[in-house]
């Protein structure tokens, strides 16, 4: 946590936006993890559990690291524009996974874009990806590594 929000927010922006029109992870590494959920129930208590047990190894894997990570929130609006939401240290103390699950329920984009939120470790080598899909139906999250 050397650098201020502002710096990785501008990092984030520069780096992984593309043309204002979601997120591109591609070149920051390989998916390692990629899980899917059909999201007809995301806001039942059921749904947040089975989430969180097949999602273990991302939870087990976010709980071993030294440091906080960041997390990214932007809604694309009619899969066109991007909505910057914000940015933040995660709190590992709390349930996170269900902080995030939340945020994506209840702030879903406009237009039935997609909602992301993206977990950054603060030097950049892996990244968690949280994309509600409302075109899809479903919540995708993949991890990257480089």
């Amino acid at each position: 946590m050397n650098e201020s929000l502002g710096f990785y927010e501008k990092h984030i922006q520069s780096h992984f936006t593309s043309q204002h029109c979601g997120i591109d992870l591609k070149n920051f590494g390989k998916v390692t993890d990629e899980i899917y959920f059909p999201i007809d129930s995301i806001g039942e208590y059921h749904y947040s559990f089975a989430v969180k047990e097949r999602a273990k190894s991302i939870i087990d894997f976010v709980a071993k690291m030294d440091n906080k990570p960041l997390w990214y929130r932007i809604n694309v609006i009619d899969q066109a524009i991007n909505e910057y939401i914000g940015i933040g240290w995660l709190n590992l103390e709390s349930d996170w996974m269900q902080f995030i699950l939340d945020y994506l329920n209840n702030d879903r984009a406009e237009q039935n874009g997609d909602t992301v939120c993206i977990l950054f470790d603060e030097n950049f080598e892996w990244a968690i990806c949280f994309t509600l899909s409302q075109d899809y139906d479903k919540l995708i999250i993949e991890k990257y590594q480089k």
